[in-house]
């Protein structure tokens, strides 16, 4: 195996291991609802990065139909938003800001790392920073997006839609 195919197993699995063993799934349907929001989220972002040839992606799953790195923008990421909002969820505005920064910083120093290290991406016309900052934007945007998710359910649970019964 490559070195590429053995970051690609492990963080797969680690995500996979994460998303059973850590996730409270007490609140299974914000769960669901925010990893579906997240991985549209982050595709949609994703996607016109490589277009524009900011970011490549040489080794990749299912390279005859993506340009982008799949796993990462539809698997490890929303579920590292799952647990960034699970850790978050009872914490004030400080907190939500600092988890933030936090898991943005350990994504990007294992970003630049793999970058350096092996093909799974190379920066083209991108840096670490960028990646840190849009990171956080994403886990920012994770956060209200769960807060308006909240609201609408609470909204409008218990109401019938008209047209239906």
């Amino acid at each position: 195996m490559t070195p590429e195919q053995i970051i690609t197993t492990i963080s797969a699995l680690i995500a996979l291991f994460l998303l059973i063993f850590t996730v409270d799934w007490h609140y299974f349907r914000d769960w669901i609802a925010l990893f579906l929001y997240q991985g549209l989220l982050d595709f949609i972002w994703g996607s016109p990065v490589v277009s524009l040839k900011l970011i490549e992606y040489p080794v990749r799953l299912l390279p005859h139909y993506y340009e982008t790195s799949i796993l990462f923008e539809l698997w490890i990421l929303p579920v590292l938003c799952i647990l960034y909002n699970q850790i978050t969820r009872q914490r004030g505005i400080a907190a939500v800001i600092g988890y933030a920064l936090a898991f943005s910083a350990g994504l990007t120093a294992a970003e630049y790392i793999i970058e350096i290290n092996t093909n799974l991406i190379r920066y083209i016309d991108w840096s670490w920073f960028t990646s840190f900052y849009t990171l956080t934007i994403v886990f920012l945007l994770s956060r209200l997006f769960l807060a308006f998710f909240g609201w609408g359910c609470q909204r409008f649970d218990g109401r019938k839609v008209r047209g239906y019964r």
